[in-house]
């Protein structure tokens, strides 16, 4: 899908690769993609920031958008980050 989504953008641009980890096959991807691609890590793989806080929430395929919804309003969340998994 990303191969396709390039061929489109023009050939003159900025582009940005985020991701919350970076397995070979998104190493790999940016290589193809990016001229000249930086790496900046802001902390190992195996660290956990104490300040930030995980929670799991079970919830069926079809209502995920609707809990994420709710938990924005009831929490009165201004700004998230949310991570989705997605195929390579």
């Amino acid at each position: 899908e990303m191969s396709h989504i390039q061929t489109l953008l023009p050939s003159k641009r900025q582009t940005l690769l985020f991701s919350a980890t970076f397995s070979k096959q998104i190493k790999s991807l940016g290589k193809g993609m990016l001229n000249n691609p930086q790496l900046i890590e802001v902390a190992n793989e195996q660290s956990k920031l104490e300040s930030i806080k995980q929670t799991l929430h079970p919830v069926d395929k079809a209502r995920k958008s609707e809990l994420l919804i709710h938990l924005i309003r009831k929490n009165k969340w201004r700004q998230i980050l949310v991570f989705s998994r997605t195929k390579v």
